[in-house]
């Protein structure tokens, strides 16, 4: 992922200014910043609002802020709180994040926990993925483990009357243990699934359990056969 036999230094950016890119050890940023080209470092720190004009690779990002990239984004964790943007999909093994990722292509994790808005054109794979819907989100495939989408108590706190607005949109859902609310989707496929309030299915395809809230939609549910 990181070319370690390059020489690395430090980037450090206060204010707005721009950089061509290239391999850094730590770059942190706190302002503006347009990168013209590759960004690959070790760490990446921003408070801001960065653009990166082609791909960014890295180890640890911490991000505050927006930060849009043309390209792909792989790197090995996320934390913090604002807006990713990846134009050429986005490989990240663990993410803890609090705003919106939007991902044109493919977007993979090990681990994703996301307290927001995700809008993915392609596969959304990861693990575990634990959501928290605070708007509209649309996804055209999940694949997973463990698979938990449900209406962020923050989100309904802080914006009463929005709530028909927290939902989440996918054309298949498939995992081992599912766990929906606001959903609608064509087709939901899992050993152990529930759909809880506010979902509207298709299709269910079940091995082991399916549990369907009063209130959520399930126009044809299938047990698979073993």
């Amino acid at each position: 992922m990181v070319h370690d036999s390059v020489t690395r230094n430090d980037l450090k950016i206060l204010g707005t200014s721009s950089s061509v890119g290239g391999y850094f050890k730590d770059v942190k940023v706190t302002g503006e910043c347009k990168f013209t080209g590759d960004v690959d470092c070790l760490k990446f720190s921003q408070t801001g609002e960065i653009k990166v004009d082609g791909n960014l690779r890295l180890q640890h990002m911490k991000i505050t802020g927006e930060c849009d990239v043309k390209g792909r984004i792989d790197g090995a964790s996320l934390r913090g709180q604002g807006q990713l943007t990846a134009g050429g999909g986005l490989r990240i093994e663990e993410i803890k994040l609090t705003g919106g990722i939007m991902v044109t292509g493919d977007c993979e994790a090990e681990e994703l926990q996301l307290t927001g808005i995700i809008e993915v054109s392609g596969l959304l794979n990861a693990g575990k993925l634990e959501l928290g819907l605070f708007g509209p989100c649309r996804v055209d495939a999940v694949g997973g483990s463990s698979i938990s989408i449900k209406r962020s108590r923050t989100g309904a706190l802080l914006r009463p009357g929005q709530g028909k607005k927290m939902s989440f949109q996918a054309r298949l859902i498939e995992g081992d243990q599912i766990e929906l609310q606001s959903t609608q989707a064509q087709t939901v496929r899992g050993g152990r699934v529930i759909i809880g309030t506010g979902c509207e299915i298709d299709t269910v395809e079940y091995r082991d359990t399916l549990e369907i809230h009063k209130s959520a939609t399930v126009r044809n549910p299938v047990k698979l056969l073993r």
